[in-house]
């Protein structure tokens, strides 16, 4: 009998809903819960230590590629960047939010439409099989109530609704939310935002179909953030703004 492939399995793990994508990425899944014990290289990345940060930096496109980087004094949290240079300004934020709140920062090393080494595409929200979900699933087994930011941007006039069309920044927790996400996007608000939650005032740009939803993370867990281009200038040019943009992450935790 010719054997599943990986592809094949995942399918039939999505369809059923019987599976997690952790147990489909078993081998790079065991080799990250190891390596957030005790960081070392994980090839083909390019491991680096600097005093407590650690980090893993891609050489190639294969699984995808992507870099990450943990620093175990900072608060246990993920910050995730999967499109840094298709969403102009993101990585610069999400670099702000892991130096000053998430142990945890995760980033594409490719932009997401070069080609692939493999079946799966490069997008990081669409991947099945990479390092960034690798390092999702077990970041969360060692602390299972931690928080995962995912950073992205959005243009408004690419938008369907006039109030997306109007909105600074749309937080979803996926297809239903819970207090934290309407606390979220009031404090958003409260520092200046016109801020929206998906599934509530707005039904656009809310994730729903994100690869993090498939990989059996806690519920609601996933808080998937889009800026509007205007507001990432905004956040890169005010460090102030900034700031409070990152204290409202921390009021989650």
């Amino acid at each position: 009998m010719k054997p599943i492939s990986k592809l094949t399995l995942y399918l039939i793990c999505i369809i059923f809903s019987q599976c997690a994508l952790s147990n489909y990425s078993q081998p790079l899944y065991n080799d990250m819960v190891v390596w957030f014990k005790v960081p070392t290289a994980i090839a083909p990345w390019q491991f680096q230590q600097v005093e407590s940060q650690s980090a893993l930096l891609a050489t190639s496109t294969k699984e995808g590629g992507g870099h990450v980087y943990f620093n175990p004094i900072n608060q246990r949290c993920v910050v995730s960047v999967p499109h840094q240079f298709y969403d102009t300004g993101t990585l610069m934020i999400g670099k702000h939010i892991y130096t000053h709140l998430c142990q945890v920062m995760l980033s594409n090393s490719h932009q997401r439409y070069v080609d692939s080494p493999d079946k799966y595409p490069m997008d990081f929200s669409k991947r099945p099989y990479n390092i960034h979900n690798a390092a999702l699933v077990a970041y969360q087994t060692h602390n299972p109530s931690a928080r995962i930011f995912q950073i992205h941007g959005f243009s408004n006039k690419k938008r369907r609704s006039k109030i997306a069309k109007h909105a600074d920044i749309i937080v979803s927790q996926g297809k239903t939310s819970d207090l934290t996400g309407q606390q979220l996007t009031t404090c958003f608000t409260s520092i200046g935002f016109i801020a929206y939650l998906y599934g509530t005032s707005v039904k656009e740009l809310g994730g729903t179909k994100n690869i993090v939803h498939k990989l059996g993370l806690k519920p609601r867990s996933f808080m998937h953030i889009e800026l509007s281009k205007v507001t990432r200038v905004r956040l890169r040019q005010d460090q102030p703004l900034l700031r409070k943009f990152t204290s409202c992450l921390s009021r989650t935790l």
